[in-house]
C-alpha cells in the first residue's frame, strides 16, 4: 500500500469527513453558501457575474472589482473533491481582497466525473489565461495576477503554478506572480490508491501528468503553502512535502499552519482578513 497504511487507513487519510461529524460539515457548507450571498449583495455593484471564458457551458467566472484600476487580482480556486462545487459559493472572499484593494475572480469549471480530471485542470489554467488577457478591459493590472485555491482547488491551483503557459496558451511564461494552494494535494499516487480512484479513474500516465510535485518550475515564483494543523495526516504532509520540494528547488515559499483548524475550517480563513493564511497572501500580493 501507501507508508504502510493498510488499504482502510488510507482511505480513511483521504476523507476528511472523518474528523469532524455531519453536524458540523453541514455548518461549514452552509457558511460558504449564506456569506457569499452576503458578499455578492455587498459588492453588487463592483460584481460582473458569469463571465464566459470557453465553450464548456460550466466554463464561467465572477469577477469582484477593486476599487481603483490598475489593481491586482486573486483568482481563486474552489474545492470539493474535483467533483463538487461552484463559483457560487466561493464569493465570500472578495470582501477581503476587494477591501484590500484587489480584484477578485471566482472560477467555474466542469467537474469531475462528467470530464476528465485533466479536463478539469484544463479549464481552470484556461480561466487564467482569460482573466491575463482581458484584465485591461476589466480595470486589473495584467501583471499583477495570483491565484488560489482550497482542498483539490489547492491541488489545481498548484497545477496553475506549474503550468507552461508558453507551450499550453502561448502565453509569457510569467502570467502568474504567485500562488496559495491551500490544504491541497501535491502527489496523487497515494489518491490512486485510495478510495476516491473510484470515479477519478487515474491511471500511472496520469498522476505523473497531474501531479504539481513532479512538474516544480524553472522560473521563480512565490509560493503560500497552507494547512490547518486539525487536517489528516496525509493532507498535512503533502503541504509540507510541496512546501518542501518548492523551497529546495530554489524557489521562496511561506509555510501557514493554521493552529486547531481542521479541512473546513480553514476556508473561512479566506474571508479573515487578521488570518496568518491572508496576510501570507497580502503579503505575496504586496497589499
Amino acid at each position: 500500500m501507501w507508508r504502510n497504511y493498510t488499504q482502510a487507513q488510507l482511505d480513511a487519510q483521504y476523507n476528511q469527513k472523518t474528523l469532524v461529524s455531519d453536524e458540523e460539515h453541514q455548518r461549514h457548507r452552509e457558511y460558504k453558501v449564506t456569506e457569499s450571498a452576503r458578499v455578492r449583495a455587498k459588492l453588487a455593484d463592483r460584481a460582473i457575474l458569469d463571465v464566459v471564458y470557453g465553450l464548456n457551458a460550466d466554463e464561467r467566472l465572477d469577477i469582484f472589482k477593486a476599487p481603483r484600476r490598475g489593481a491586482p487580482t486573486q483568482v481563486f480556486i474552489h474545492g470539493g473533491a474535483w467533483k463538487n462545487g461552484k463559483k457560487d459559493d466561493v464569493s465570500y472572499p472578495a470582501e477581503s481582497f476587494v477591501a484590500r484593494g484587489a480584484n477578485y475572480v471566482a472560477v467555474n469549471f466542469a467537474l469531475v466525473p462528467d470530464v476528465t480530471l485533466d479536463e478539469h485542470v484544463r479549464q481552470a489554467r484556461a480561466a487564467v489565461a482569460w482573466v491575463y488577457q482581458h484584465a485591461r478591459e476589466v480595470g486589473a493590472d495584467p501583471d499583477r495576477i495570483y491565484v488560489s485555491g482550497h482542498s483539490s482547488g489547492g491541488h489545481v491551483a498548484g497545477m496553475i503554478a506549474v503550468t507552461d503557459w508558453e507551450k499550453e496558451f502561448g502565453l509569457p511564461a510569467d502570467i502568474i506572480k504567485g500562488a496559495a494552494p491551500v490544504s491541497g494535494l501535491f502527489e496523487l499516487e497515494p489518491v490512486k490508491r485510495s478510495w476516491r480512484n473510484s470515479y477519478l479513474k487515474l491511471d500511472d500516465t496520469a498522476v505523473a501528468r497531474l501531479s504539481p510535485i513532479r512538474h516544480l518550475p524553472a522560473r521563480t515564483m512565490p509560493l503560500v503553502v497552507g494547512y490547518g494543523s486539525g487536517e489528516l495526516e496525509e493532507f498535512k504532509r503533502q503541504s509540507r512535502e510541496f512546501a518542501a520540494a518548492w523551497r529546495a528547488h530554489g524557489h521562496p515559499c511561506v509555510e501557514v499552519e493554521l493552529r486547531g483548524l481542521t479541512h473546513y475550517a480553514v476556508n473561512h480563513e479566506f474571508n479573515n482578513p487578521q488570518s496568518p493564511l491572508l496576510l501570507a497572501i497580502f503579503a505575496q500580493m504586496s497589499l
